[in-house]
């Protein structure tokens, strides 16, 4: 499990529970059924190898990776301290004077204990931050605390980040370069083969640098410069990278969140597929649905599944499928087969496909 999240780097974390929460689904795309369970365990234990930080949106990550990403992350909507009052900047020295004794709590939960009041006016429909929310939020995003997990109601468990990775974090910024080094190769070695777009596009980072530091590296011989028909930039590999003669049809569900799909404008170039997650979208001008599943199947993208998993009724239910041309006679079964294999995996009683 933990070495099939190192090969992508990071698993993106999203509150949406329609079939299960984000994070969890590009493992059971990889390996299949697999303890859930056990990786919550592994995110709440200190000095485990993965934590939750800033990658390409708010994701589970390789914790060896934190300070090279706090490096290149710049998300100034979140870390607000800058601005801080004096009463927030005082709060985050109890923040973290609390979290000293308490590690493992929420922003809830610290404010309850120091006494934070909530937020006056609750007219935003999902930023009604308090204090402790800004000082937490900021204090994550500078890494000065991280989590140990979430709890049940998918809050962050907040903690110093000493105590998370078991450590110091170490960031120097003179060693700038090398983390833009590790954050590319990464990049590179989870999606295969990459434009400088996508390499950058990945953990975030800037193009312009990524770009430059690419063609230094194929250069030099330590990437691989190729050229992928229909795509008019260069593309790079890893050096060494061994493709395959036969890919054998094995159907995969990609969730809305997969890093598989974080760029749409890869999928177009590289596997001729258009994407795009239709959540915000009103409902009269979706296109395929609401929370909608790439089919990957084999080497190919052959369609769209939109699914939803009724706890209620205890079903995994398509709504509505969708092949690409010359796909359904040959992908049907296979999703069938992969539609029980997800709902025996969510310990759902049985599948309905269509309305």
């Amino acid at each position: 499990m933990i070495s099939a999240v190192q090969s992508i780097s990071q698993l993106q974390v999203d509150s949406v529970n329609v079939v299960r929460r984000a994070h969890y689904m590009p493992l059971f795309a990889r390996l299949g059924a697999y303890d859930i369970e056990a990786l919550d365990t592994i995110l709440a234990t200190p000095g485990s190898p993965l934590t939750e930080y800033w990658a390409h949106e708010a994701s589970v990550v390789s914790a060896e990776l934190v300070p090279d990403l706090l490096l290149w992350q710049r998300r100034t909507w979140i870390d607000k301290s800058d601005r801080f009052t004096d009463e927030q900047q005082e709060l985050s020295h109890r923040v973290i004077e609390y979290l000293a004794a308490n590690p493992g709590s929420s922003a809830r939960e610290i404010s309850s204990a120091l006494d934070v009041a909530p937020v006056a006016s609750k007219e935003h429909w999902g930023w009604n931050w308090n204090d402790t929310k800004y000082v937490t939020e900021s204090l994550f995003a500078r890494a000065k605390i991280l989590t140990l997990g979430r709890n049940s109601q998918f809050e962050r468990r907040y903690a110093l980040a000493h105590h998370v990775l078991k450590k110091p974090l170490e960031i120097d910024e003179l060693h700038r370069n090398a983390a833009l080094e590790r954050l590319v190769a990464r990049s590179l070695e989870a999606q295969g083969i990459a434009t400088a777009h996508c390499v950058a596009e990945y953990f975030r980072l800037p193009i312009r640098d990524v770009k430059a530091l690419l063609a230094q590296q194929a250069a030099a011989g330590v990437v691989e410069q190729v050229q992928v028909p229909e795509v008019n930039e260069p593309a790079y590999l890893p050096l060494g990278t061994k493709i395959p003669r036969k890919i054998e049809p094995d159907l995969r569900l990609i969730s809305p969140f997969d890093s598989m799909v974080f760029n749409r404008k890869r999928l177009e170039r590289f596997f001729n597929f258009e994407y795009r997650i239709e959540i915000y979208v009103p409902e009269p001008k979706r296109r395929y649905g609401y929370y909608v599943f790439p089919m990957l199947f084999g080497d190919e993208f052959v369609g769209r599944v939109d699914l939803k998993a009724d706890r209620s009724r205890s079903v995994l239910h398509a709504k509505s499928v969708h092949f690409e041309d010359g796909w359904e006679s040959q992908a049907q079964q296979p999703l069938l087969a992969e539609l029980e294999r997800m709902a025996q995996w969510l310990r759902l009683d049985s599948v309905q496909v269509g309305l």
